[in-house]
């Protein structure tokens, strides 16, 4: 966790005491209201987000459960006001990175298991994306993807570079050469934790590959420095090509 993550979150702590979490009433369009009498106790949002914060109160003051929960959905655009129980279930990524500051690492795995048994077993794992390569500006959508399932793994800043490096210059690849494409950026928990890159494209690919993989092929365009790039920085790497398109798959160990 970087330090300027640690001093918002602290900042947030240090603005004073946050009142006791108010009921909670879901209203027919699927919302909550807070401070709204909940005429039936058993409602289920009511009731996750009780559960949510009393996991988190097992490790650290209300205050703070009440803070993290709070950090959380505000990096998704969501307050208690907005959010539905679909929406919880989409916090788990920066909620991870708050535990991960507050709570002590030998109860994290712990508070992870609490809450993903209430939610569900995905809920505390970043979801994996899919980006539209076709133009430059797809290129910063796909770094930023990219940053996003980094900062919600708790990735460190070496192995993240490695990552966002990798992602830009297969998209830059696909914007270059070829008439558009894909890329998946996925988590990868077995055998080993990492972030999995694909790249596929509808280019006419790539000639010579094998003497472009050596790093021995000469371009006066620059094509396959990008693929050499990308196999240097991976951990695991694999590519095929044809007259239909390049599939690159880049895996990056944590």
């Amino acid at each position: 966790m970087s330090k300027s993550e640690r001093d918002r979150f602290g900042r947030l702590i240090s603005d004073g005491p946050i009142s006791s979490v108010p009921a909670l009433e879901r209203h027919s369009s699927g919302r909550v209201r807070a401070g709204a009498r909940a005429s039936r106790p058993s409602i289920e949002y009511a009731s996750d987000v009780d559960r949510i914060l009393a996991i988190l109160e097992e490790q650290v003051s209300a205050m703070n459960a009440r803070v993290l929960l709070e950090k959380a959905l505000q990096e998704r655009n969501l307050t208690l006001d907005n959010c539905t129980v679909d929406n919880l279930r989409s916090i788990g990524g920066p909620l991870r990175r708050g535990i991960e500051l507050f709570v002590r690492p030998d109860k994290r795995k712990g508070v992870f298991d609490a809450i993903s048994a209430l939610l569900g077993p995905e809920c505390m794992e970043p979801a994996a994306c899919v980006v539209t390569i076709k133009i430059e500006p797809d290129i910063t959508v796909a770094r930023n993807e990219a940053r996003r399932i980094c900062e919600d793994m708790g990735v460190k800043s070496f192995p993240m570079h490695k990552v966002m490096t990798i992602v830009s210059e297969l998209a830059r690849n696909i914007v270059s050469y070829t008439k558009g494409g894909s890329l998946e950026i996925s988590p990868v928990h077995s055998p080993l934790k990492s972030i999995r890159i694909r790249s596929s494209d509808q280019g006419p690919g790539i000639p010579h590959l094998n003497v472009v993989l050596n790093g021995s092929y000469q371009s006066k365009t620059g094509l396959g420095k990008g693929i050499i790039g990308t196999k240097r920085l991976a951990d695991a790497f694999d590519i095929t090509t044809g007259p239909s398109g390049t599939v690159v798959v880049a895996e990056v160990r944590l």
